[in-house]
């Protein structure tokens, strides 16, 4: 995967783990929204490995933050 590739893959599962663990947003004030957003994006940097398929490293990165 390149560079590139990582890091638009990772945008979108921290994005997609996000909505899905807080649904949607709801209830969240800005700092807990905020706060929520960061923990998704190191969950999806933490469970990255190299040769990682995106569907496995999405459901990988949503039970860290479930």
């Amino acid at each position: 995967m390149t560079e590139q590739q990582y890091e638009m893959n990772a945008a979108a599962i921290a994005t997609a783990i996000w909505e899905i663990s807080t649904g949607n947003g709801r209830d969240l004030d800005e700092e807990l929204h905020d706060s929520h957003m960061q923990n998704c994006h190191d969950a999806v940097a933490n469970t990255y490995i190299d040769d990682i398929a995106v569907d496995a490293w999405h459901d990988t990165a949503l039970a860290r933050v479930q």
